[in-house]
């Protein structure tokens, strides 16, 4: 077996170690792939403060018919494609770093190649990532080692930040422009794939505002915020997404499929994903709706399926259709389950939005299980979490 590192610690470091695995896929078979562990950056004295940055590490195990010098090679282009220059500084910040760790059994030094890794010993990082893999290089390699944190590249997290004073699960905990960007903040160091801003509350018995009045929430939030992540907006609004789209907006969420077909064109010209999001509980209009956006230009890697937990749906129906997600993976389209706290919940218990976040950890677990593409949840943070630790029994 050959053993690859990953790491990152520039952009958005998750999406490099998405893009770095796909790319691999090209040459090389992957058999295992480890947690992500967040890491501090190892660095001698007097480099650039800012170069202090923790990395996202990661690790693959696989086969390939190429040789030892003809991987690496291979490994290079892979970060040269992903903006690493080939005369990248030294323990500078870098969007992706690729190593071969290990080679079958091979030992070799060469000028530009040490098999095993010539830092391995010095990483119990990569040793405790190796060990949760079955691969323990001795009885205490790592074992004393502490992450950071954890994090999974799959499902991909979409964080929820209602911008409203009226939601049924955060009660404008977020309306003021500070408040939102603080939780913005802690959802991207959580892990979050996407954060999806929404300025019109669409809880039941809702009170629809003006899109002026959308705009007014969103604008303070989106002039102060710094973060690195792909921003999205709920909202159903066509005034809405123009404004979005002359700001760095590449997630639509479109709740009510009402926009117009000249905006649909814009979103899919951007290059942007849009959330479809079934209105009632027949399947049939998933397919009209997939061939609407195609028509309008979008693929169908950038529809992304919700089946609308919580609109025009019974509780009972909600349930069902949870547990039936599995055919939305047939349409060959990515899958988002938007269940966060939602009123379906109260079938198990007299529990207010805010006290749902057990039942919802439990819906996500099931539909990650399923290998749904998106969970769009309020509690990015417990997500990961509690994702890691599903996915550590699975590394052993």
């Amino acid at each position: 077996m050959i053993y690859l590192s990953l790491g990152s610690n520039e952009g958005d470091r998750l999406d490099y170690l998405r893009q770095a695995c796909a790319a691999l896929a090209e040459f090389f078979d992957i058999h295992q792939s480890s947690l992500v562990f967040e890491t501090e950056a190892i660095l001698p004295e007097g480099v650039p403060s800012s170069w202090n940055r923790p990395y996202a590490n990661m690790i693959v195990a696989g086969e390939s018919s190429l040789s030892p010098e003809a991987l690496l090679q291979h490994l290079q282009q892979i970060e040269c494609r992903l903006g690493r220059p080939p005369q990248h500084l030294s323990q500078a910040p870098r969007p992706i770093d690729l190593d071969i760790l290990l080679y079958h059994d091979l030992k070799q030094e060469t000028a530009s190649l040490t098999i095993p890794h010539k830092e391995l010993g010095h990483r119990p990082f990569l040793q405790a990532l190796l060990a949760l893999m079955g691969k323990q290089l001795c009885p205490e390699a790592g074992k004393d080692y502490i992450p950071l944190q954890s994090f999974v590249l799959e499902p991909k997290i979409v964080g929820i930040v209602n911008v409203t004073p009226d939601s049924f699960s955060d009660g404008g905990q977020f309306l003021e422009p500070e408040a939102a960007i603080q939780r913005m903040q802690e959802m991207e160091t959580a892990g979050a794939t996407v954060i999806e801003l929404g300025a019109q509350s669409t809880r039941p018995g809702y009170t629809e505002i003006p899109p002026k009045e959308e705009i007014a929430r969103l604008a303070p939030v989106l002039e102060r915020y710094q973060g690195t992540l792909p921003l999205g907006i709920d909202t159903y609004s066509d005034e809405v997404v123009a404004y979005a789209l002359e700001k760095p907006f590449s997630w639509f969420n479109d709740i009510k499929a009402h926009l117009q077909p000249s905006t649909l064109r814009k979103i899919a010209e951007r290059g942007a994903k849009l959330v479809a999001l079934l209105p009632g509980t027949d399947l049939s209009w998933i397919e009209q709706r997939i061939a609407t956006l195609i028509q309008q230009g979008f693929s169908r890697d950038n529809i992304v399926l919700d089946p609308g937990i919580g609109f025009g749906k019974t509780r009972q129906e909600n349930l069902a259709l949870i547990r039936t997600l599995s055919t939305f993976q047939e349409f060959g389209c990515p899958v988002m389950l938007a269940h966060a706290r939602k009123s379906f919940i109260s079938l198990l218990g007299p529990y207010p939005a805010k006290d749902r976040d057990i039942e919802t950890l439990a819906f996500s677990q099931y539909a990650a299980s399923l290998g749904i593409n998106y969970l769009r949840v309020h509690t990015v943070a417990d997500h990961m979490r509690f994702l890691a630790a599903q996915r550590s029994l699975r590394s052993l």
